[in-house]
C-alpha cells in the first residue's frame, strides 16, 4: 500500500469520527451534556534520555497538555468526545526540537436490556520517542507516527449461563521517517464465549484473528489465529481474577500465549496486576512477542494525598518481519499526589528505567525526576 494510500485511510478514519459523533447526537437530542475543559503541565529532569551506555545526554523537558470532553449522557448511554493536544520543549535543541502532538477521539459505551455496544475510534499524532522507542530502543530526531484507529465491542446474553463478546479493532499507521519504521494497518478480530458456572464463576474461551499489512514491499503480509481459554472468578465484592492460556498459530508454528490479570478496589486503595505473553503488531515491518509483568497500587493515605507505585517488566523479540530485535525493559515509578483544590493536583514522581536497547544488546539506565499540575 502506497503512502498516499494510508493518508486517504487516516481522512476517512477523521471524517468517520465527526459523522459518528453527530449521528450520536442526534439519538441523544434529551440527553445531558456537558463540557470538560482540563490542563496539565509537568517539568521533567532525565539523566539519560536514550538510554547510552555512553555518552549519557541529560535534558530538562517541559509539557503543556490541554484537553477538552463533551460528554453526552443518557440513561443506558455514554459519549465522550475528547480533544487532546500537547506542547512539550526541550533544554537540547540538538537532542530533540520543540513538539507538537494532538488528537481527537469518539468513545461510545451503551447498555440494553441483555446486550452491551463500545464503540471508539480516533486519530493521533505522536513522537515515536513516547511510542515505539519503548519497544525498539530507536529514535529518530523529529520522527512522528500518525494513527488512525476504529474500533468496536459487543457483549450479549443468551441465556442466565452463556453470553458471546464480539470485538474488532482496526488501526493504521503512518510514519513520518521511511526506513526504520514500517507503515502498517492491523485488524485485530476475537470471539469470547463465557459459561457461568455459578454467580462468582465463569468458565472463559477466547477465539482471536490478527492481520498485519505493511507498505514496504519486501515484508509480507501476516494472519495469526489464537485460541486460550481459562477461568474468570470474582473473589469478593472487591476482588476479581482472571486467567486464560492457549496457542498462537503464526508462519505455521505454534507458540503458547496468556494472560492473568487480578483486580483490587477499596474505598481507599486499588490494586492491578497483569501478566501476558502475547503477540502484537510492530513498526519495525512484522509482528513481536511480548512477555510482560506489571503492578499498579495507589493508597489515600488522606482526602488531600494520595501515594502509589508502579513497575513492569517487559521482554520483546520480533517474530517475523526484516529486522529482527530483541529488547527488554524494566520500570519503577513512586509517586505522590496532593489535592491543592478541588480540582488543582499537584503531583512528584520518580522513574527509575534499565533497557536492553536492541540495537547493540547493552543496558542503559536512565533516573527520571517529575513534578506535574492538573486542574
Amino acid at each position: 500500500m502506497k503512502k498516499k494510500s494510508y493518508k486517504k485511510i487516516l481522512k476517512t478514519l477523521s471524517s468517520g469520527l465527526c459523522i459518528s459523533s453527530l449521528l450520536c447526537g442526534g439519538h441523544v437530542t434529551a440527553a445531558e451534556t456537558s463540557f470538560d475543559l482540563g490542563i496539565a503541565a509537568d517539568a521533567s529532569y532525565n539523566d539519560n534520555r536514550f538510554l547510552s551506555e555512553t555518552n549519557k545526554q541529560s535534558v530538562y523537558l517541559f509539557r503543556v497538555s490541554p484537553v477538552l470532553d463533551t460528554i453526552i449522557e443518557d440513561e443506558g448511554s455514554r459519549t465522550v468526545i475528547s480533544a487532546t493536544g500537547s506542547f512539550q520543549k526541550s533544554s537540547d535543541e540538538a537532542i530533540e526540537e520543540d513538539r507538537f502532538t494532538y488528537g481527537i477521539s469518539l468513545i461510545g459505551d451503551y447498555e440494553f436490556e441483555t446486550a452491551t455496544l463500545n464503540i471508539g475510534g480516533g486519530y493521533d499524532r505522536q513522537s515515536i520517542f513516547d511510542t515505539e522507542f519503548d519497544d525498539t530502543g530507536a529514535f529518530l530526531n523529529n520522527s512522528t507516527r500518525d494513527r488512525g484507529f476504529a474500533q468496536i465491542g459487543v457483549g450479549a446474553r443468551l441465556s442466565e449461563t452463556l453470553s458471546v463478546r464480539l470485538s474488532d479493532n482496526f488501526q493504521v499507521l503512518d510514519y513520518s521517517t521511511f526506513g526504520l519504521f514500517n507503515n502498517y494497518w492491523s485488524n485485530s478480530a476475537s470471539l469470547g464465549v463465557d459459561l457461568a458456572l455459578n454467580e462468582n464463576t465463569a468458565l472463559i474461551q477466547n477465539f482471536g484473528y490478527l492481520h498485519y499489512e505493511p507498505e514496504f514491499a519486501l515484508s509480507p503480509s501476516i494472519n495469526s489465529y489464537s485460541y486460550r481459554a481459562g477461568f474468570r472468578r470474582q473473589i469478593s465484592e472487591n476482588t476479581s481474577i482472571s486467567v486464560t492460556g492457549g496457542v498462537s498459530y503464526l508462519n505455521d508454528n505454534y507458540m503458547w500465549s496468556a494472560v492473568a490479570e487480578i483486580a483490587h478496589e477499596l474505598e481507599r486503595n486499588t490494586v492491578s496486576f497483569r501478566a501476558a505473553r502475547e503477540l502484537l503488531p510492530s513498526g519495525l515491518g512484522g509482528l513481536r512477542q511480548d512477555e510482560s509483568v506489571a503492578l499498579s497500587v495507589d493508597y489515600a493515605s488522606s482526602q488531600r494525598v494520595t501515594l502509589g507505585v508502579s513497575g513492569s517488566w517487559r521482554r520483546s523479540s520480533e517474530v517475523s518481519g526484516i529486522i529482527q530485535m530483541r529488547n527488554e525493559f524494566v520500570q519503577a515509578s513512586p509517586w505522590v499526589t496532593f489535592q491543592v483544590l478541588e480540582n488543582l493536583n499537584l503531583r512528584f514522581s520518580y522513574q527509575l528505567r534499565r533497557q536492553r536497547i536492541g540495537l547493540n544488546g547493552g543496558w542503559g539506565i536512565s533516573n527520571i525526576f517529575n513534578v506535574s499540575v492538573a486542574y
